[in-house]
């Protein structure tokens, strides 16, 4: 009934041009017309009370008291909205004794200039918070979140919405990897007042690393929590890191290498003659003895393989016709294992790359074994080549084998990790070193159940470049032909 009253009469309240609130003697907000809404911030329905500081509150009492037996009062007080503070605004107040209500008009085009000022730089901070290249995020000293900006939305890969007005512990809820971690970030920003930790944020393209420090602020009583992506710069130290564990590699495998091939060849001379006068069953022990020392000259010459040197001999060849070359060997291995190499070729003209054709065709024989033996019961492998825009060569293979989980495609180019058997683990990290050598990329993606994908990507040597690659690396290049029609892939 009482906002319907209002509402009759809310074409006189919205033509004034200063707020007008209209209040009981309880305090209690009954209309606030929309310069009262906007301006002062204040919402119907409300008890005034809790609107006003302490020094205001009592000046409006005294208001109250004297509009009873006043028709028209007028006073200053200090009005705190949510963003700024009016000191000294005039009030005038008029009392209706039929209904027992009090209509506040508030002066605030008279209100001191500097209003305005403090609030254009409350919106300049807004500005800036909002802006900043690293992500944002206040807590009260109660732990719950008031504010994020959007880059920190992005980082943490949640909307405002479901982290603001929550306590801050739902980052563990965020975070179930870094549980521990999370734990010892709030002890450690409890009791010295600041603390950082780095964590994992899942997204769609894979794993983010997210750094927060976190600092308490003893003047405004907030903690302030800097988001930063760290993704680059650990994904760069990850890199340096594989290639000191393959350098470590080397060395030690340039130093063992040879000192086990020597007894080793020494072992299969003794074992061939022994079979010459073994009995039958002396020889199925020794041909035991004999996959075995195989075995162990196929690791010796993989450790080899990581240990050589990458300064070779480099030749301008078709990567084409390699590939062609390469799967006349791996064909019969493959039907033996019922498994159908499908090649999908669309270059046609100059597909040359820079490189050292036996170190290349290495890398292919690993890379089609390793989708061969994936794929127990059969299968198709699909191999892809086209050119980009860049003037790059791409060649993918796809099997259709088991797949792998997250943590294990972080973890194939690692010496030594393997998920095969009788594997070696040396396999991939020979790939990914030869092909780095060759100013290559190599990129594999794979899903459970549903197989995996090696893409290759080296840079092509033009026709128009011929000549100075010849003079820089002192070889001869056969005449190449005119590329006529590039297709790329869909």
């Amino acid at each position: 009934m009482t906002r319907k009253f209002f509402q009759a009469f809310d074409f006189s309240f919205e033509d004034c041009e200063e707020p007008i609130v209209i209040v009981d003697h309880r305090y209690h907000v009954l209309h606030a017309n929309e310069l009262a809404q906007n301006l002062l911030q204040i919402e119907e329905d409300i008890n005034i009370s809790s609107w006003f500081n302490k020094e205001s509150y009592k000046t409006w009492k005294r208001i109250i008291e004297k509009s009873k037996s006043h028709s028209y009062i007028a006073e200053k007080m200090t009005i705190d909205t949510i963003n700024y503070r009016i000191e000294d605004m005039k009030v005038t107040s008029h009392y209706s004794d039929v209904y027992d209500w009090i209509l506040l008009c508030f002066h605030y085009s008279e209100a001191p200039i500097k209003i305005e000022k403090h609030y254009d730089i409350e919106t300049k901070y807004q500005r800036v918070f909002d802006q900043t290249e690293n992500g944002l995020v206040l807590t009260d000293v109660e732990g719950k979140v008031i504010e994020i900006n959007e880059v920190a939305e992005k980082l943490l890969n949640i909307t405002s919405k479901g982290l603001i007005g929550q306590y801050s512990s739902i980052l563990l809820t965020l975070f179930p990897k870094d549980r521990n971690k999370i734990h010892r970030f709030f002890h450690k920003l409890l009791n010295g007042g600041n603390a950082e930790v780095t964590v994992q944020v899942p997204t769609k393209n894979g794993i983010r690393y997210v750094q927060l420090m976190s600092n308490y602020d003893s003047l405004a009583d907030i903690h302030l929590t800097i988001v930063r992506d760290e993704t680059e710069k650990i994904m760069m130290i990850k890199q340096i890191e594989h290639q000191q564990t393959l350098q470590m590699i080397g060395e030690m495998a340039a130093s063992i290498a040879h000192e086990i091939k020597n007894p080793m060849t020494s072992l299969k001379g003794f074992t061939d003659l022994m079979k010459m006068t073994a009995t039958d069953e002396n020889k199925r022990y020794l041909s035991v003895i004999d996959s075995e020392i195989q075995r162990i000259e196929n690791i010796v010459s993989e450790f080899l393989n990581l240990s050589k040197p990458g300064e070779y001999e480099m030749h301008v060849f078709s990567i084409g016709e390699l590939i062609e070359q390469t799967l006349e060997l791996m064909r019969p291995q493959a039907l033996m294992q019922d498994v159908h190499i499908l090649y999908e070729e669309n270059i046609f003209g100059n597909d040359s790359i820079l490189g050292n054709k036996n170190k290349m065709k290495q890398v292919f024989i690993n890379l089609l074994k390793n989708a061969i033996e994936v794929m127990s019961t059969g299968g198709n492998i699909t191999i892809h080549r086209y050119i980009d825009y860049q003037n790059q060569v791409t060649i993918s293979i796809k099997d259709e084998g088991t797949g792998m989980s997250e943590q294990q495609l972080q973890n194939i180019f690692l010496p030594f990790y393997t998920t095969k058997p009788k594997g070696t683990g040396l396999g991939l990290p020979f790939v990914i070193k030869t092909v780095e050598e060759h100013n290559g990329e190599i990129f594999a993606t794979s899903k459970e159940g549903e197989g995996t994908t090696f893409e290759l990507v080296f840079p092509l040597v033009m026709k128009n470049k011929k000549s100075q690659v010849a003079e820089d690396h002192k070889i001869d290049i056969p005449e190449l032909q005119v590329q006529r029609n590039l297709y790329y892939p869909v």
